[in-house]
């Protein structure tokens, strides 16, 4: 560089370092042209007192080239100079802001990423229709607002909403609307409607879309949202939280064998419906009632798991003829004596089945999934998250104390989602009289119990320290937490240190407490059982050598009834 370009540089950085004078080349930067007054007034000098400083830096500008003034219309413009300057000044400011803490953003995909001023390039050109080069200025125009304002809790609905704004201001009506928010935009609609399905796969998007964003971004407290993005808890079906419980039971004798009540109860849960079924029933008209439902579920859509609950073994009927094959969504719990052996059977036919040692006179009677059931009395259970115990191991390195202070951690934030919830589906019940005087119980989960050595020194003191937090801790089968929680977890722990539990069929971690017959934990559970898998469809394993037993769904807390 010569003397005289330094010399240059020197005079156009002095120029710059004010605040003010940067301020008006952002103004003519956004606008093809301003007068003198309008200009004034957009970079804040609004009082008489102040257009002797006013006129005292355009004038520093207009020396340097940055800006021009026209004498035939007396309008002032930023030159190609001008705005090579300013795109320089934000590249140095967005880049030391970016070397001190990188700015996140909360996706609508439950993610957590860092912000890249060229993916919303793309989006505006895509979506938009906009040229490359006036998308990459509006963009640029979002960017510096972002990196500017430090604490910026940043979302995509936030970014769309700031680049819709400045499409408004800027007279790019047609292109605001092509990029604003219908609940998911314009762009991504048109691309589902395409894409085939009919008005029901285009109502359905719209649905999902809007209402995973209400609760990511409106409902759950901060904390709670950006634990469940970054993997350590799971709020399981983001949209539909809020709306419907995950778990109701209700006794058989509650529904009068109306399928009609059967199927409204099934469309207001979100995981599973248990059917309690008492000795004495009969088993043909059990079996009709099951497949008619499952079969106007599966029109629907809706991936609610049916759960039978056999009180006795001459219930077993009900079971005759179904196979577990194409995606079934019913489950058998077999609650009588010596249940292993039938329950070996059903599985063997593809069909999701557990049993309960001890009977129907076991203290802790559970569904297939592991929530509380009554043989007489409905029940309502509702999880707040999931804590991913791995990721606690893995980052505690397996130090208890540490462990437990971050699962208390982890269960206050839970528990708040949990309590959240609980005061968004306190009127549950209506329009439900099957439900009048149903017990609602609320619970925390854990996942990935075998894969974390200090939760099994810790055994039942990991109940107590959840119960602290305000919640009750649950040991339950939850397989899309369980594996959305271990792929999260490959991407920053190393292969070699993402825990595995031997003999698990199932992609992801553990999930629900097993246990052999003799009463001894099982670090995995016989897959000779089938299990439920992503949208509840249903397939069975064989199982590993030496595993005989039958797996147990139980909770690690109940509340006292």
């Amino acid at each position: 560089m010569s003397q005289e370009q330094f010399s240059r540089a020197i005079g156009i950085f002095s120029v710059v370092s004010s605040p003010s004078r940067l301020e008006i080349l952002r103004q003519l930067n956004s606008a093809d042209s301003m007068s003198y007054s309008e200009l004034k007034a957009s970079t804040g000098f609004r009082a008489k007192k102040e257009s002797g400083k006013f006129a005292y830096h355009l004038r520093k500008l207009l020396r340097q080239g940055l800006i021009q003034h026209s004498r035939t219309d007396k309008r002032y413009r930023i030159t190609p100079l001008g705005r090579l300057v300013l795109n320089a000044a934000r590249e140095i400011d967005e880049r030391a802001l970016l070397h001190v803490e990188q700015v996140m953003i909360r996706t609508t995909r439950e993610t957590m990423e860092p912000f890249s001023a060229n993916r919303l390039v793309q989006s505006l050109i895509k979506e938009a229709g906009m040229s490359k080069d006036a998308a990459q200025k509006l963009a640029s125009e979002v960017e510096h607002f972002v990196m500017s304002h430090e604490g910026l809790y940043l979302t995509t609905p936030l970014v769309r909403e700031m680049a819709s704004y400045l499409l408004l201001v800027n007279g790019r009506e047609e292109e605001r609307y092509r990029f604003a928010k219908l609940g998911i935009s314009a762009w991504d609609l048109e691309s589902a409607i395409s894409a085939g399905g009919g008005l029901q796969n285009a109502l359905r998007m719209a649905g999902q879309r809007a209402l995973r964003e209400r609760e990511l971004f409106s409902l759950y407290p901060k904390d709670v949202v950006d634990a469940h993005l970054d993997g350590e808890l799971n709020l399981r079906e983001v949209g539909t939280t809020s709306l419907a419980p995950d778990h109701v039971s209700v006794p058989l004798k509650s529904l009068g064998g109306s399928l009609e009540r059967l199927l409204s109860l099934a469309l207001s849960t979100r995981v599973e419906l248990s059917i309690v079924v008492p000795g004495g029933q009969e088993p043909s008209a059990l079996r009709s009632l099951l497949l008619s439902a499952e079969a106007a579920l599966r029109s629907y859509g809706w991936p609610v798991l049916l759960n039978a609950v056999l009180m006795d073994e001459g219930l077993l009927g009900a079971a005759e003829g179904m196979r577990g094959e194409g995606g079934s969504r019913v489950a058998f719990t077999l609650a009588f004596r010596g249940s292993s052996a039938a329950a070996l059977e059903l599985a063997s036919r593809g069909l999701a089945a557990s049993a309960i040692e001890g009977g129907a006179s076991a203290p802790d009677l559970r569904s297939f999934m592991g929530m509380p059931v009554d043989p007489e009395l409905p029940m309502v259970s509702v999880v707040g998250a999931s804590i991913n115990l791995p990721r606690l191991t893995y980052e505690t390195q397996g130090d208890e104390s540490y462990f437990s202070a971050r699962l208390l951690q982890a269960a206050e934030k839970a528990a708040s989602a949990l309590e959240l919830r609980l005061r968004q589906l306190s009127r549950i019940s209506n329009g439900h009289p099957q439900l009048a005087g149903a017990e609602v119980l609320g619970f925390v989960n854990l996942v990935g119990y075998a894969e974390s050595p200090p939760a099994l020194r810790l055994g039942l003191g990991m109940s107590r320290l959840v119960e602290s937090a305000g919640a009750r801790a649950a040991i339950a089968y939850d397989h899309r937490s369980a594996q959305r929680m271990r792929r999260l977890d490959a991407d920053r722990i190393p292969p070699s240190e993402l825990p595995r539990s031997p003999g698990w069929a199932l992609e992801g971690y553990t999930s629900g407490h097993y246990v052999r017959g003799d009463g001894s934990p099982l670090q995995s559970p016989p897959t000779a059982y089938a299990v439920v898998v992503q949208s509840h469809e249903v397939r069975a394993t064989s199982p590993p050598a030496g595993h005989r037993s039958c797996p147990r769904s139980a909770s690690a807390g109940r509340a006292a009834r």
